[in-house]
C-alpha cells in the first residue's frame, strides 16, 4: 500500500491536453501542477480508506492462519486422545486382576466384587476419554464452522477492496495520460529551444576562437609535426574541437576532450619525463609529460597511474602511464588532453591530435 501512496503523490500530475497544438507555457504547466496537488488531496481520503481495508484483510489472514493451525492442533490431540483410550482400555482389562486385584481384601470382595469394581474403574476411564474426543471434537466443529464464515466474509471484503483500488488506479492512469500528453509536447519544444541556445553558444566559442586565434601564434597546433609523437588514448575513443568553449565559472576550454570507455589506457605522446602527479579539484587524477621536444602535455580526469609512475619518472613514447577516467570535474570518462608547445602558452591541441589518432 506505501506504493500505492508514492504513486498518488509523485504520478499524479495532470491538465487535460490542448485541443491545439499551440506552444506549452510555463504558466500551464504551472496549473497542471496546482491541478495535480488538489487531484492529490482529494485522493488521500480515499487513499487513507484503502489503508484500513488492506488493514482489516490483514487482520482477516492472520485470524485466518491462527485458525487452522488450531484446527490441525485438534485433530492431533483427537488422534492422541483416541489411541490413549484404547491404550487405557486394553490396560485395565490385561492388568486389572494379575496387579490390582492383590490389593483388595479377600475377606471382604468375592470374585464378584473384584469384577464390580474392574468394571465400575473401566467405566470411569472410557468415560473421560469419550468426554475428552467429545470436546475435542465439538471444539475442531466450531473452529471449522468460524472459520468458513471468515473466508466468506473476507471474500466479500476482498472484491469491495479491488474495486475501490481499480477505481482509483483508473482515475490516476487517465490523469497521467493527460499529463504526459502535455508534458511531452512542452519536453519537445524545450529540446528545440536547448538546441537553439547550444548552436548559439558554438557559434560565439567558434567566434572568440577565430579572434584568440588571429591574435596569438600559438592558438593552434597546425604547424606542430607528428613525427616522434603518438596518439595519447590507446583504444577507441572520439573527440571534437572545443577549444575556448565556455565552461562553468566563466572559465574556457583549454585542451581536447578524448572519450573513451573507463580504463582504457593512456600513453605518453613523446618521449621525456613524467612530473607535477597528483590530484585537482577540477583535473582530478592528472600528471604532466615534458617531451623530449620541449613541449608539455597535461593528462586530466585519469582513474589512476599506471604502475611505477611518479614524479622523474622517464618514459618512452607509447608507453603506459594511466588510464581513462571521469575523476576532478569530469561528467563522462574522458582525457583532457592540454598543450603546451615549449612549455609556453597553453594551445589547441586538435590539430595535432587529428594528425596522431585519425
Amino acid at each position: 500500500m506505501r506504493k500505492l501512496a508514492a504513486l498518488v503523490l509523485a504520478v499524479l500530475m495532470f491538465i487535460p491536453a490542448p485541443a491545439a497544438m499551440a506552444e506549452v507555457t510555463q504558466a500551464q504547466l504551472a496549473e497542471a501542477r496546482a491541478q495535480a496537488r488538489a487531484k492529490s488531496a482529494e485522493l488521500e481520503g480515499r487513499l487513507a480508506d484503502l489503508e484500513g481495508a488492506l488493514y482489516q484483510e490483514w487482520l482477516y489472514q492472520d485470524r485466518i492462519e491462527s485458525l487452522r493451525t488450531q484446527i490441525a492442533d485438534r485433530g492431533r490431540r483427537l488422534a492422541l486422545a483416541g489411541f490413549a483410550a484404547r491404550e487405557q482400555a486394553v490396560d485395565l482389562y490385561v492388568n486389572f486382576g494379575s496387579n490390582r486385584a492383590r490389593g483388595l481384601d479377600p475377606e471382604a470382595v468375592g470374585r464378584a466384587g473384584t469384577r464390580d469394581a474392574y468394571m465400575r474403574t473401566l467405566v470411569a476411564a472410557e468415560r473421560d476419554a469419550v468426554n475428552e474426543l467429545a470436546y475435542l471434537r465439538e471444539d475442531a466443529t466450531r473452529l471449522e464452522a468460524e472459520l468458513e464464515a471468515l473466508l466468506t466474509e473476507q471474500g466479500s471484503e476482498n472484491q469491495e477492496l479491488q474495486r475501490q483500488v481499480d477505481l482509483l488506479m483508473g482515475e490516476l492512469g487517465d490523469a497521467n495520460a493527460a499529463y504526459q500528453a502535455l508534458y511531452d509536447q512542452w519536453w519537445a519544444e524545450e529540446q528545440a529551444r536547448i538546441r537553439a541556445r547550444e548552436a548559439a553558444a558554438r557559434a560565439a566559442a567558434a567566434a572568440a576562437a577565430a579572434a584568440a586565434a588571429a591574435a596569438s601564434g600559438y592558438a593552434t597546433s597546425e604547424g606542430t609535426p607528428a613525427a616522434g609523437r603518438t596518439c595519447p588514448v590507446a583504444g577507441p575513443h572520439t573527440f571534437r574541437d572545443s577549444w575556448l568553449e565556455p565552461r562553468p565559472g566563466g572559465r574556457r576550454h583549454h585542451g581536447v576532450d578524448m572519450v573513451a570507455a573507463i580504463g582504457t589506457p593512456l600513453v605518453a605522446i613523446e618521449n621525456g619525463v613524467v612530473y607535477g602527479t597528483g590530484w585537482h579539484y577540477l583535473g582530478g587524477i592528472n600528471l604532466y609529460l615534458r617531451g623530449d621536444s620541449g613541449d608539455v602535455y597535461y593528462y586530466a580526469h585519469m582513474s589512476g597511474f599506471a604502475g611505477g609512475i611518479s614524479d622523474g619518472v622517464r618514459v618512452n613514447k607509447g608507453q603506459t602511464v594511466g588510464f581513462v577516467g571521469d575523476t576532478g570535474n569530469a561528467s563522462v570518462p574522458h582525457l583532457h588532453l592540454g598543450y603546451q608547445p615549449g612549455g609556453g602558452p597553453l594551445t589547441n591541441p586538435y590539430q595535432l591530435m587529428v594528425k596522431l589518432c585519425r
